[in-house]
């Protein structure tokens, strides 16, 4: 890759629904960390060189761990569950989370109800429910209101304190994460350490701060995988987005898939919207925002959106329809996303695309492609190395196709490292595809080393699908192909997976097992989901 600009993409999660490309100096430097905040972690750094983009990094990882000690509602030891466990009284509380109640009250009253604290009380109940495969009952229901009308605490601001009034469980997942990527971003930025732009994304919240500009692309909600076309395109600058939906989170209940979004009004999963993402100058109020924007309807919300300052949305209602802010375009920008070029930081997760997809009625032809009419899924998830912990390192994985002769026709993902001597350094390591790669370009011609991917939720498990199309854009005949899963560790080892595959008029999903670096991985051939209307 030439010095000077580059497009650097990511496809990012849902649960961010997005992918983004950078465009700064040739020094940028990406990480890539698992299992952080139970997420993916991408993180590019614009720098004067190696020492100072490692140094932004263990910056970003430090501040996340301080925060998480402070907002965390699964660590114990967290001074949010440590004062929920304590007894009701006026407690001194750190200036972080006392901001954080104060902001969740502001939300909760701008959003007439709609984000509230005291949904983790439905969460609950709804996931001992879909254990059981069953919906809550009424009774239950009932019960979980009436707790919830009690008021969860009391702020003092003089004081700096804060008493809980009821026994109500409470989350902040709606607004802590962006408020640490955020926090996170500044400790990146601190002047002086030739640290000139950070773009870090954490499941879905991502934050471009300092020189560096990101586009983003939106993911369509009903096709969401590593290897998709964004329906959108937007570019932000010291600017947050969040994006939040249903696709990749929920409850499956009897063969129906209900959201993990649930509206505290009514008790009951949000149904309304599939995806919304938002663009905000502060990364707390975009994530809250976004989740909001899931609850009320999507004309709702984008009045909410529109009152608040410089801060803009497009929501997909679930019948695909697509409402955008009157403000967004000064945001979006035209074209497709970039199909070379694109250098992936990864990001959202298995989700219900196949449970979409599930519910098309197309009947299969006898068409000379497939393509038109069925896709393929292949699902894979990232073994954590022995003694690894939180934010363990991701290996290199690329993931391709070839035909019964042997000839590569599709690069699905591809992740190498973007620091140091760039992607180049690394491309040998990943043996079978490197192989492969340079019998086709002595064909076409064609340098195919960087291709579109995003990360998933939760960490490790990605997903990438191939509609039927070569790396030209053509689609490709029925026939036999081989799906190719190279990973590679950086001072560790080589695995590969393959699948030989006949791809039709026949429906089919099998198991590619695992190994090292690769946890599980399987292939599924199923019909596309209907196409959606948009506006």
């Amino acid at each position: 890759m030439p010095r000077g600009s580059r497009r650097m993409v990511l496809l990012a999660g849902l649960w961010l629904g997005a992918f983004w490309t950078s465009r700064t100096s040739a020094d940028d430097f990406t990480f890539h960390r698992e299992n952080v905040m139970g997420t993916s972690l991408e993180l590019r750094v614009a720098a004067d060189g190696a020492e100072a983009a490692g140094w932004a990094e263990d910056r970003v990882l430090r501040e996340i761990d301080r925060l998480s000690r402070i907002f965390s509602g699964y660590d114990e030891a967290s001074e949010f569950r440590r004062w929920q466990a304590g007894q009701k009284k006026l407690v001194k509380v750190s200036p972080e989370l006392f901001s954080m109640l104060s902001a969740c009250d502001d939300w909760r009253e701008r959003s007439g109800g709609a984000f509230d604290p005291r949904v983790e009380l439905l969460s609950s109940l709804w996931t001992r429910a879909a254990r059981q495969q069953r919906t809550p009952t009424s009774e239950e229901m009932a019960a979980a209101r009436s707790l919830m009308r009690s008021p969860a605490w009391r702020l003092d601001p003089g004081s700096g304190t804060a008493i809980r009034l009821s026994d109500c469980p409470l989350s902040l997942n709606a607004i802590a994460k962006g408020y640490i990527v955020e926090r996170a971003c500044a400790a990146a930025m601190e002047p002086g350490r030739g640290v000139r732009g950070v773009l870090l994304n954490v499941g879905g919240d991502l934050r471009a701060a300092g020189e560096t500009a990101a586009t983003i692309g939106i993911s369509a909600p009903w096709s969401d995988s590593e290897s998709s076309v964004p329906i959108a395109l937007i570019e932000v600058k010291g600017r947050a987005v969040a994006t939040s939906g249903s696709s990749q989170r929920g409850f499956e209940i009897d063969g129906r898939w209900y959201s993990h979004i649930l509206d505290p009004r009514s008790g009951l999963p949000a149904e309304g919207v599939l995806e919304a993402t938002v663009i905000a100058p502060r990364s707390a109020d975009a994530d809250a925002l976004a989740t909001i924007c899931n609850v009320l309807s999507p004309e709702e919300g984008r009045r909410l959106v529109e009152s608040w300052p410089d801060a803009e949305c497009l929501i997909i209602a679930r019948d695909g329809r697509i409402t955008r802010s009157k403000g967004w375009g000064r945001f979006e920008r035209s074209g497709p996303a970039p199909a070379v070029e694109s250098a992936p930081l990864t990001a959202l997760a298995a989700g219900s695309p196949s449970r979409v997809a599930d519910d098309a009625k197309a009947r299969p032809s006898e068409a000379a492609t497939w393509g038109q009419e069925f896709e393929l899924v292949v699902n894979f998830e990232i073994n954590q190395p022995e003694r690894a912990g939180r934010g363990y390192r991701r290996p290199y994985v690329a993931i391709w196709v070839e035909n019964k002769d042997g000839f590569p026709v599709r690069n699905l993902t591809l992740w190498v490292s973007m620091g140091g001597a760039g992607p180049f350094q690394w491309l040998p390591d990943l043996k079978r595809w490197y192989k492969a790669d340079q019998e086709r370009k002595q064909v076409d011609k064609k340098d195919m080393f960087i291709t579109i991917a995003r990360p998933t939720r939760p960490p490790g498990k990605y997903r990438a699908i191939w509609d039927g199309k070569d790396d030209n854009g053509k689609l490709v005949p029925p026939g036999e192909y081989t799906v190719y899963i190279d990973a590679a560790r950086e001072h560790g080892t080589y695995q590969n997976l393959r699948k030989e595959t006949v791809l039709g008029t026949k429906p089919f999903r099998e198991e590619l097992g695992g190994n090292v670096e690769i946890k599980s991985a399987s292939v599924e051939y199923r019909r596309k989901a209907p196409a959606k209307a948009s506006r």
